[in-house]
Formats: C-alpha cells, sequence, structure tokens
C-alpha cells in the first residue's frame, strides 16, 4: 500500500475535530510531530500524545461532559491501536512504532506523512528529507545490495537476505514482518515524498541531492526480488 493510499485512510473512516480539514489519526500524527521534534530518534509516551492532541481540541479528545476538563484516554487508543480494514490505527499504517509499553517513536514514513500535513514548515520538511536520505543511503551502501548490483543472481541464501532485512530463524514472527514491512513503508514514503513536491530529486537548502527518485526504483526492485526469491523462508518465519 503506497503512502498516498495511507494518508487517504488517515482521513476515511476518521470522524473530523480541531482543526478544520484534518480527521483524529492526522491530528494525533501531528501531535507526535511535536512530541518528537520532528526525530525518528526521540520517543514520547501515549499519555504525552493524548495531552498534546486534547490541548489542541479539547471537543475531539476531551471526556464526554468534562472536555475542557479532562482527555479520554479511550479515544487515542482507538487510533493507535485499530486494525480494521477501512480504518487502520497509526501503528497498523507503520506511522508509529511501539517501543515499549505506552512508549513511541515516528516511523521515517510516519515523519514524512507529517510533514506533508504541515507543508508550511520547511525545517520539518527538511528533517524528514534528511531522514529518508539515511534510510536509503543504508541500503544503497549494504554489501548484499551491492553484489546483487554487481550479480543479479546473487544472494543465493537466505542468510544474505536476512543480514539485509536484519532478520534471523528464532525471531518473532511480529518482528520478521514489522522489519519486512518497514524497508517497504520507507521507500514508498520516500517516493511518496518525491511526488508531492512534484521532483525526481531531494535537496537540502544548500543544493546537495539527498536522494534521487532512481536510487528509490533499484532499491524497491531489490526488495522485491528478495521477497520473490525467498519467500518460502519469509513465509515459514512470518507464521
Amino acid at each position: 500500500m503506497g503512502q498516498a493510499t495511507k494518508l487517504r485512510q488517515l482521513r476515511r473512516g476518521s470522524r473530523l475535530g480541531g482543526r478544520p480539514g484534518l480527521g483524529l489519526k492526522e491530528q494525533v500524527l501531528l501531535a507526535a510531530l511535536a512530541c518528537s521534534d520532528g526525530t525518528c530518534e526521540k520517543t514520547f509516551t501515549i499519555e504525552d500524545l493524548l495531552v498534546r492532541a486534547w490541548k489542541g481540541a479539547p471537543a475531539a479528545w476531551g471526556l464526554r461532559g468534562y472536555e475542557e476538563d479532562y482527555p479520554d484516554a479511550d479515544k487515542i487508543h482507538k487510533e493507535l491501536d485499530s486494525r480494521g480494514v477501512a480504518n487502520k490505527g497509526l501503528i497498523a499504517l507503520g506511522y508509529l512504532e511501539r517501543v515499549q509499553n505506552r512508549v513511541y517513536r515516528l516511523t521515517p514514513a510516519g515523519l514524512a506523512a507529517g510533514s506533508r500535513l504541515r507543508p508550511a514548515d520547511p525545517i520539518v520538511r527538511e528533517k524528514a528529507g534528511r531522514k529518508l536520505e539515511q534510510e536509503i543511503k543504508q541500503i544503497l551502501a549494504h554489501p548484499v545490495f551491492r553484489t546483487w548490483l554487481q550479480n543479479p543472481a546473487l544472494p543465493k541464501h537466505f542468510r544474505d537476505a536476512g543480514h539485509f532485512w536484519g532478520i534471523a530463524p528464532g525471531m518473532p514472527a511480529r518482528t520478521v514482518r514489522e522489519r519486512v514491512a518497514g524497508f517497504e513503508r520507507t521507500l514508498a514514503a520516500a517516493a511518496d515524498f518525491l511526488a508531492a513536491a512534484g521532483v525526481d530529486e531531494v535537496t537540502e537548502q544548500r543544493g546537495k541531492i539527498l536522494f534521487h527518485r532512481e536510487d528509490i526504483e533499484r532499491s524497491q526492485q531489490f526488495h522485491e526480488c528478495l521477497k520473490t526469491r525467498f519467500a518460502r523462508d519469509l513465509a515459514l518465519l512470518s507464521r
């Protein structure tokens, strides 16, 4: 699923409240952006998210009958953890990652999506571009990827693909699924980042190219090649 489709899912199934035109999930994503200072490294609690969203829109996030006095914790849980087909939560959409119980952080895809909700903020957009650049450069510099560029018949063993994805036999199935899906989400976010700007490359203010469309396309091709080649291994680990 592309990130543009996921942004539409933020609106579909979310009643409006607070800022005009923004659904509840979008408000939570903006709250996460504020709580994290626009980075993927800083963590925040579910209480941080709830209070931030509630202060911005008490009518939408307040406890029924006491909207101006108390936030409603149940509402934030629904927007984070819902697993419905048409109304996935922010974790299932790949925008937030649960670090530990009640503690979260933005993913690169979440940072990119949040930056598109604040188009007038060039600092947030540049932070999102730099984070996507870091993720893509790690892929391009990975020895398994570089070997594949020289010989598309490689890798032949799943252990090499696992090295690239950061997975191995014995890992929890959920971790395996999340790590593989994380690559897809990051690359899709980078592609949508370019599409939203109508450009083929992202540059910083001084003109340095952060990443190019061709980098994303090569990375996506490699990722899909590994998924196809080692589909059976992934299926076994993901059960």
